[in-house]
């Protein structure tokens, strides 16, 4: 009896918590939102299932399956390995590439919309997380990259959790919170490497708020300690796989100097495009309303340490260190998915000047201020989901050609057999054998004829989707009047086309004999896709 009454008691508190979870209506909206960006990101992951992989999805699912399989891969440094892990051990239980998109991409895509809830929460207040939540919902960006098997919103998920205790820390000095957000900020790095932009603001905004006496808070060495500790396994498995702790460092930014590549001003196209018109428009207001704030309030600030815990302020240091990384650091061509992590914040600001134009206006009536958020809304959200929608449905075909050549391989050779291919990262993935990049190994046709001798790869291919052949394996040409070609000199073939791109010869060499070893033609058969693959024989 004593113990039905224990379990009857232990329900009927559950019963009441849920209850007043429920009687929330913040909470009733947040999980409105979140069941909505959820059933998004599914709705387009199933339409475009069966999509194949893109560079560098390609390059996780080789890592995966070269855990899981022994598959031939050589890894990159670069890349953490938590993800590929992770989908190495789905993959060995027998799940397939669907579902590894939706337990390790969907599923954290629709985590960070709620995660970035609780961060505006925490920062600004439920109304605004709740806004920048919504924003996040039908982000055509976060929308396009959900049905990608990528690990930015793992780590994006790590990182606002990281952010969102570094705050609570500032807030109020506590040993959980410090750990909390060393360990959470050290797995966004286990995800991807730019997670580091997290701890780099942090850092910069702990100098504003203290001054160098941040030096003497044993909080923040209990933080800094946190991150250290959880990134030790790291650093032992890039020395252990790559012979130096700090392996993932080399070549990742300005490698070969500043000149080698432009400066990224595109990563600044990228706080209009994330949010849009009207979206943008409030995100200018927040930005301007804070600036003159701040002008005014500035010497207060200096005098008051107090008030330099500003939530307007910390935001802003997120979106100058970011995207100050890409435009000096990494620079060139930006990624849009790249520049993740000022997204939250963009929508911060824009729900913060919405706010503060409402309150400006004088509109009191709580159903005219919720008109107006709905019509922004629905008006933004609509050409958000649109755009995301019509860049889906047009990558649908993209490098299927290529999937399906490799998928042909794996079905018509042996677990041993080699392929040559400028496919590198999507040939592994898909045909599951190991993969011989023409570049940089084999820059001229002798060295790459020594190289087959010596290997005796079976299969070459060469691809319309690739830029990376060498010459001799694959060139452009002008033949004027309209049309162009493809040459392919080593195998003595060529293709031409129009200006409108049909084809007027096709000569593809059927069979090719060259320094003692056999080409021959044998994929596609029928319609020609722009990918082509030669079987190699050899005399001995």
């Amino acid at each position: 009896m004593a113990e039905d009454k224990k379990e009857e008691k232990y329900i009927q508190e559950k019963s009441d918590r849920i209850k007043a979870w429920f009687a929330k209506p913040e909470n009733i909206m947040i999980l409105l939102i979140v069941v909505g960006a959820f059933a998004l990101r599914l709705y387009y992951l199933n339409i475009s299932s069966g999509q194949a992989l893109w560079w560098d999805e390609a390059e996780y699912m080789a890592t995966a399956k070269h855990w899981a399989f022994g598959v031939p891969y050589e890894l990159n440094p670069q890349r953490p390995p938590l993800f590929q892990l992770a989908a190495a051990l789905l993959l060995v239980l027998g799940f397939q590439e669907f579902a590894l998109k939706f337990l390790l991409v969907l599923i954290p895509s629709t985590a960070l919309v709620y995660f970035t809830y609780i961060l505006g929460k925490e920062l600004f207040g439920k109304k605004i997380g709740l806004f920048a939540a919504l924003a996040s919902a039908g982000m055509w960006s976060y929308l396009f990259w959900s049905i990608r098997f990528q690990p930015d919103f793992f780590s994006m998920c790590f990182q606002l959790l990281s952010l969102f205790y570094f705050w609570k820390l500032f807030k109020e000095p506590n040993k959980k919170y410090a750990i909390l957000a060393g360990v959470f900020s050290a797995l966004g790095f286990y995800f991807k490497i730019s997670a580091l932009l997290v701890p780099a603001s942090v850092f910069i905004f702990a100098l504003f708020k203290d001054g160098f006496s941040f030096l003497k808070n044993k909080y923040y060495w209990t933080s800094f300690f946190s991150f250290l500790i959880a990134m030790i396994p790291f650093m032992l498995w890039q020395y252990a796989v790559f012979g130096n702790p700090l392996a993932f460092a080399s070549s990742y930014g300005i490698e070969g100097g500043s000149a080698a590549r432009p400066f990224g001003w595109m990563a600044l196209d990228f706080f209009y495009s994330f949010s849009g018109g009207l979206l943008f428009l409030l995100f200018l207001a927040g930005l301007a309303i804070f600036m003159f704030r701040i002008l005014v309030s500035f010497d207060l600030m200096l005098k008051e340490k107090k008030r330099r815990l500003n939530p307007e302020i910390f935001s802003m240091i997120v979106l100058i260190i970011v995207a100050s990384f890409y435009i000096f650091y990494i620079q060139g061509v930006i990624e849009d998915r790249w520049m993740f992590l000022a997204v939250p914040f963009i929508f911060f600001l824009a729900g913060y000047g919405l706010i503060k134009i409402i309150e400006i206006t004088g509109i009191k009536s709580r159903n005219v201020g919720a008109f107006i958020v709905l019509a922004i809304f629905a008006i933004s959200l609509y050409y958000q989901i649109t755009d995301a929608a019509s860049l889906i449905d047009n990558k649908i075909p993209s490098y299927q050609e290529v999937k399906e050549a490799a998928l042909w391989i794996k079905d018509n050779s042996g677990k041993t057999a080699g392929i040559v291919s400028a496919s590198y990262t999507q040939m592994t993935a898909y045909a599951e054998r190991k993969v011989y990049p023409y570049m940089p190994l084999y820059p001229n046709a002798s060295a790459f004829t020594e190289f087959l001798k010596q290997e005796k790869p079976e299969y070459m291919t060469v691809s319309l989707f690739e830029s990376s052949h060498p010459d001799y394996a694959f060139q452009k040409q002008d033949l004027g009047g309209g049309l162009s070609a493809i040459a392919i000199p080593y195998l003595n073939s060529s293709i031409v086309f129009d200006s409108q791109g049909n084809l007027v010869m096709f000569d593809m060499k059927q069979s090719v004999e060259r320094d003692g070893m056999n080409f021959t033609f044998v994929y596609p058969r029928g319609n020609i896709n722009g990918f082509f693959v030669y079987k190699i024989d050899y005399e001995n």
